[in-house]
């Protein structure tokens, strides 16, 4: 093989090297600047009908390196409940685009976790990266009132709509498996059954 094929290969390598890492998206912290701009496309009007207090969590604003980038902004916000029990709170993830629009999915305080109180986002991340939209995994903590424990939550992306929405599924399927709620594990223990499945 000439050394001008050899060049040739070696530049079909690279190409193919550099187009496989852009394939990856990657979860990061946002800049303090993207974060306050985010935070600032979240208000009251986002929330839904009965909700109060707005809280957001600035230092677990993230962003995904998709294009276009999505940031995620974490919101706690009190509901309506019993007046003689404890205060209540859902908890949420503001999606906001390049354009500044803001979408919020409640992920804490509904459906199965309806019965629960969130207290705090504990930990957020990607169960993957091949995906342009990879499997978000969040994990909170959570109390009835009388116990406090943590709980993972799955968001899945739905291609039809373009946006995030809750997997409680394998959310659920989680839950009864015994090991410690943290990203890695999370991550270690979907990649697992998925490769069981195929």
């Amino acid at each position: 093989m000439t050394l001008r094929h050899l060049s040739h290969h070696f530049l079909i390598l690279a190409t193919l090297t550099t187009v496989a890492c852009h394939a990856q998206t990657v979860m990061r912290k946002a800049t303090a600047a993207d974060a306050n701009a985010a935070a600032g496309k979240v208000t009251a009007p986002t929330l839904p009908a009965g909700a109060a207090k707005l809280e957001i969590d600035r230092k677990q604003i993230v962003s995904l390196s998709a294009a276009p980038t999505l940031t995620f902004v974490p919101v706690r916000f009190s509901k309506h409940g019993d007046a003689a029990g404890p205060p209540f709170h859902q908890c949420g993830l503001a999606t906001v685009n390049d354009a500044g629009e803001a979408h919020l999915l409640i992920t804490f305080g509904t459906d199965w976790t309806e019965a629960e109180s969130c207290v705090s986002l504990s930990a957020i991340g990607t169960a993957e990266n091949r995906s342009k939209y990879p499997t978000l995994v969040l994990i909170y903590q959570a109390t009835t009132g009388h116990e406090s424990f943590p709980e993972p939550v799955l968001l899945k992306w739905n291609s039809g709509s373009g946006a995030y929405e809750l997997d409680p599924e394998r959310s659920q399927w989680i839950t009864t498996q015994q090991l410690p709620y943290t990203i890695p594990n999370i991550r270690r223990l979907l990649a697992k059954n998925a490769a069981d499945h195929k």
